[in-house]
């Protein structure tokens, strides 16, 4: 089953679970964040599977930390790949970072240093990843303040070294690339067009804050996923669409979740740029689902 453009969707948030049930209408798939199915509380767990057949469902992970020097907790992974079963989930995605070393938890996304030694260590994590999840697995790039001195990859040659030899996809989170290239002073566009055709299979979009402080030598753009997304990211979301065709389109909110007339707007301003991109131009990319 093919669908003419992507799902269009919100990141699904259990305190606002009644408005999201009252608004299903307005969106074509949720994003269920895993970690929540299984350390969430007992009514918070219930709301989430209580959505599976009303609406479609895609998995997003938040605590694998692929990218700590250690072994993959594969109890962890266990769990995650029977939540993903349970929750009819197309896909599975998770961030190329580490939250975690050995014996204590950072709370952070960090990022790694973007070299082939890493790539390598990497590579072997998602091929256990792979060989223990029933869906495709898909990597995030995420969003970061500093680099590491090693490195002597770009994010793209990165990203494109561990799919390519993996034949992992890549959940392309455009905001964190808007953030990146402001901040540290790269050609977001040109990060676009050095992915190679078909890698992206979904795509996270968001808002977030700028921040400035004494101790910054200049202000830095952050990404909270409290404020309407950005002209300049939708635009990059056009230059996206120009070659990348997702299957899905998920938008991230965390905070000031009361607004939430903010975040049917959003999605309308992302549907309204979908639907100028494939006009005329179907996408013909696999459905996640269907809500009957």
């Amino acid at each position: 089953m093919t669908r003419p453009h992507p799902a269009i969707g919100i990141g699904y948030r259990y305190s606002i679970h009644d408005w999201i049930c009252a608004n299903l209408a307005s969106v074509d798939v949720l994003e269920i964040t895993l970690d929540h199915c299984f350390a969430g509380s007992e009514a918070s767990r219930a709301a989430i599977f209580d959505l599976v057949g009303r609406i479609p469902l895609t998995a997003h992970g938040i605590g694998l930390s692929i990218g700590t020097d250690a072994p993959l907790d594969l109890a962890y992974l266990d769990k995650i790949a029977a939540v993903v079963d349970r929750l009819e989930a197309p896909a599975y995605s998770e961030h190329l970072a580490f939250t975690r070393v050995p014996g204590r938890d950072l709370a952070n996304l960090l990022p790694l240093p973007k070299t082939e030694s890493v790539a390598e260590s990497i590579i072997a994590k998602v091929r256990t990843v792979q060989s223990r999840i029933s869906v495709p697995f898909l990597l995030e790039n995420i969003s970061y303040l500093f680099e590491w001195p090693d490195s002597n990859l770009s994010d793209a040659e990165f990203l494109a070294l561990i799919c390519r030899e993996t034949g992992a996809g890549l959940l392309l989170d455009v905001e964190n690339l808007f953030l990146n290239a402001c901040n540290h002073g790269f050609d977001a566009r040109a990060f676009l067009d050095a992915l190679p055709a078909g890698l992206v299979k979904e795509m996270h979009l968001a808002g977030g804050v700028t921040a400035s402080e004494p101790f910054l030598q200049k202000s830095l753009l952050v990404d909270s996923h409290s404020h309407p997304v950005p002209d300049r990211a939708l635009a990059l979301l056009d230059h996206a669409l120009a070659r990348h065709f997702p299957a899905t389109i998920v938008l991230e909110r965390d905070e000031r979740l009361d607004a939430v007339d903010e975040i049917l707007d959003d999605v309308g301003r992302i549907r309204s740029r979908v639907a100028h991109r494939s006009s005329g131009n179907p996408y013909g990319c696999s459905a996640v689902g269907s809500t009957g």
